[in-house]
């Protein structure tokens, strides 16, 4: 009986282990995903040389893209107008139920900020990408119920999105100093 039970303390304990480490490499490939997923998009716009937009809901909490449609039957499609995109696939941040089977988010999109200081942790943002891939300096946070954070940090000079750990904070341009 001794052995079973020291058995089952083991087991709990390295049960705790596994969820814990599991749980931190979730947050991290997230983030990954969510930069590579960026980097596409910038990418897109400049080869294409076309508008496209990064939709964030932080209320559902997904994101996708919206992407040039094309023309029909030669029609000319004016690429700056807003109803010539289609909303590409929407991509869910992990989530699990709980016994009163609602959701609860494993990695969410905590809030998105901007080097200006604004920012938003709720209802959805809309970044656009330029034809020649530039967009909007802005800074993703992802937290996981560890309360363990990575942000994700979207250059518009050089379009790339660095995932680092931890928070950073965005430093205010010259001109707010």
């Amino acid at each position: 009986m001794v052995v079973l039970l020291m058995g089952l303390m083991v087991m709990a304990v390295f049960s705790v282990g596994y969820f814990t480490a599991r749980d931190s490499e979730d947050l991290k490939s997230q983030a990954r995903a969510l930069a590579g997923f960026l980097e596409s998009v910038r990418t897109n716009a400049a080869i294409k040389g076309k508008p496209y937009a990064v939709e964030y809901n932080l209320d559902e909490q997904y994101y996708f893209a919206w992407v040039p449609r094309a023309g029909e039957g030669g029609q000319v499609v004016d690429p700056e107008a807003e109803e010539t995109r289609a909303a590409g696939a929407y991509i869910q941040l992990p989530s699990r139920f709980t016994g009163a089977r609602t959701r609860e988010f494993t990695v969410w999109i905590d809030r998105i900020t901007f080097p200006d200081g604004a920012g938003e942790s709720r209802g959805t943002v809309k970044i656009e990408f330029t034809p020649s891939g530039g967009s909007h300096w802005h800074y993703i946070y992802l937290r996981n119920v560890r309360d363990e954070v990575y942000t994700i940090e979207v250059n518009p000079f050089t379009g790339m999105a660095e995932v680092s750990p931890g928070e950073l904070r965005p430093e205010p341009p010259e001109r707010l100093k």
